[in-house]
């Protein structure tokens, strides 16, 4: 029996395929019962989708750019750098008429200061005798209007207080779902809503029960419109269920959301 450690050493080569068939299948066995294993399996099923898009000449000019790509690099970066000097230069000729422009400003409020302090006393006088005045009226207006903590607050349906939710991701290709469940007569009925999916995508809902055996609970076309969710039910009673797995038609996870109790 493989332990955590040893899964996961194996796990890159897992998820490219790359093992034989006796080591993959002890894998998946681990699998179907960890959760923090087959966490970690989505992550390299990302890489692996990223990886088989790489094409030989791709890794040749990442090895070996060409000489004209250099080129360029080097001619923005001297750009750039003339830029800067002109750029202090403005800078440095801004700075002096703003010192300049603050020392006439200075002068020239000083010498209107005796003449503007009468005319501001007798501002302040007036403003103080409106704002006694609309006090009073302040306290009426305030006193006939209903506090915002009087509102009844509503209260959860029956059904909401019994139902479960459990979120999942697959953070590589930026994919999220959520799954809500309700207890029901002779299984569990399910709510699916995902994120990130491209729209078109024909998911598939598989529910994996704690000794592993894996429930279909039917299949959709991804879409966006009116907040769609998906609705689907499973033989499989709550506290049964160890996982759910979103995947698509060929069998490819999508994201994985594990039940924890």
């Amino acid at each position: 029996m493989m332990t955590c450690e040893e899964i996961r050493l194996a796990m890159g080569a897992h998820a490219l395929g790359a093992l034989d068939p006796d080591e993959a299948l002890e894998i998946d066995d681990h699998l179907a019962t960890c959760e923090a294993c087959g966490a970690e399996l989505v992550e390299f099923e990302g890489v692996a989708s990223f990886l088989g898009k790489v094409s030989e000449r791709d890794v040749e000019l990442v090895s070996s750019p060409p000489r004209q790509v250099l080129d360029r690099l080097l001619n923005d970066r001297a750009r750039r750098n003339r830029r800067g000097r002109v750029l202090m230069a403005v800078a440095a000729s801004a700075a002096v008429l703003v010192v300049g422009g603050t020392v006439w400003t200075t002068v020239n409020t000083t010498s209107h200061e005796g003449s503007a302090a009468a005319p501001a006393a007798a501002n302040s006088s007036q403003s103080s005798q409106e704002k006694a005045e609309a006090e009073p009226r302040a306290e009426l207006y305030s006193d006939s209007k209903p506090s915002a903590s009087t509102a009844p607050v509503p209260k959860p349906t029956e059904r909401a207080v019994a139902g479960r939710e459990f979120a999942g991701g697959n953070t590589t290709m930026g994919y999220r779902a959520t799954v809500t469940a309700f207890p029901g007569d002779g299984g569990t009925e399910l709510s699916v809503s995902v994120d990130g999916v491209p729209a078109g995508t024909t998911a598939r809902l598989v529910v994996v029960s704690r000794d592993g055996r894996r429930d279909p609970a039917g299949s959709w076309d991804v879409r966006y419109q009116d907040n769609a969710v998906f609705k689907s039910t499973t033989s499989l009673p709550m506290g049964d269920i160890a996982r759910f797995e979103l995947v698509d038609e060929k069998g490819k996870a999508l994201v994985r959301i594990p039940v924890r109790k």
